[in-house]
């Protein structure tokens, strides 16, 4: 079956691999939900929340109204904006991951998750604000990279999906083996340079005594790490469709210079408590791009399997025609 027919095959009434995810189908019914499932995996297109404009937009006039009063109020203590900041945004965050996931699993994983962190930076900041201040600031980056999935699944972005080479098409062996070599040498320069910048962030909270450069320094380096692992999945493994190459070296390029001189804007504006929260928004962006990536990725790999099943029955098919056309010996 093409990709182009599977991508955007008509949409059945009920889809029961969603039911399994979501363990509405019991174990006495798996033998009809597995043909049932493998009946929809063919045709089905992925069912996403249906979120009207006009909830949109007041969920974020809600939101940006909290947010601005809550800043505000403290915009002269650091910290305390920083919590303001990071809390409402998680929350509107998982809010709208709750909305555009279309299983309920994946809904009790994100709210469970992320409320478990918000719980942890609350329960640290009784020992020690600063660790509370940067937990609650780093789920923030959690939660826009659950929500980048989500919206991934919400759109099901199939044209990016079946947009990218199959590995087995267009590879030799060698060069499949060369690829995963590839993959796997850049896959373990990302995970160094992400322990490099846990290290640099940990020494930045112990000795860092301005609560401006925490979040500063942090944020770039949380941006650093989130940056080395979107270029190995968009540009690697999803090979540029999303994102090209070019654009990522913008990112790199230009995106901390704008960072730096919407900082002194916004610092000359509100005041440098509130200008710090510029290099969040950065964070917060690289890691709904990741998320957003991964969403992708996952939908590539269901088609990548459901190509494959459907190639492993048209040769069965083939296999028992050739069977049944040979001659019957007689003794």
């Amino acid at each position: 079956m093409a990709i182009a027919e599977i991508a955007n095959g008509p949409a059945l009434a009920v889809d029961p691999i969603v039911e399994m995810e979501n363990g509405t189908i019991d174990d006495s019914c798996s033998a009809q939900a597995g043909d049932s499932a493998a009946a929809a995996a063919a045709h089905v297109k992925a069912r996403t929340a249906t979120v009207s404009v006009p909830f949109a937009l007041f969920a974020s006039a809600l939101y940006a109204a909290a947010t601005s009063l809550a800043v505000w109020s403290v915009a002269d203590r650091p910290r305390s904006v920083v919590w303001a900041f990071s809390a409402a945004t998680t929350a509107y965050l998982l809010l709208w991951t709750i909305a555009l996931t279309r299983t309920m699993r994946r809904r009790r994983t994100a709210l469970i998750s992320v409320s478990y962190a918000a719980l942890a930076a609350a329960a640290a900041a009784h020992l020690s604000s600063r660790v509370g201040m940067l937990l609650i600031h780093l789920d923030t980056a959690y939660a826009a990279g659950l929500f980048g999935r989500a919206l991934a699944e919400h759109t099901a972005d199939r044209s990016a999906a079946a947009a990218v080479p199959r590995p087995s098409s267009s590879l030799s062996e060698e060069e499949l083996r060369e690829d995963r070599d590839n993959t796997t040498s850049m896959s373990f320069c990302a995970a160094v340079v992400s322990l490099v910048c846990a290290a640099c962030a940990a020494f930045v909270l112990c000795y860092a005594k301005d609560t401006y450069w925490v979040i500063f320094g942090v944020s770039l380096l949380v941006d650093l790490s989130l940056y080395c692992w979107t270029c190995i999945l968009t540009l690697q493994i999803l090979r540029g469709v999303l994102v090209e190459a070019h654009h990522m070296s913008t990112i790199y390029l230009i995106g901390p210079a704008c960072l730096c001189l919407l900082d002194i804007l916004v610092s000359y504006l509100f005041g440098k408590a509130v200008g710090v929260l510029v290099y969040s928004l950065g964070m917060i962006a690289m890691a709904g791009l990741l998320g957003y990536s991964l969403g992708v990725y996952d939908h590539y790999k269901r088609l990548v399997a459901l190509e494959n099943g459907s190639n492993d029955g048209v040769a069965d098919e083939k296999r028992k025609e050739v069977e049944a056309c040979k001659p019957v010996r007689v003794a």
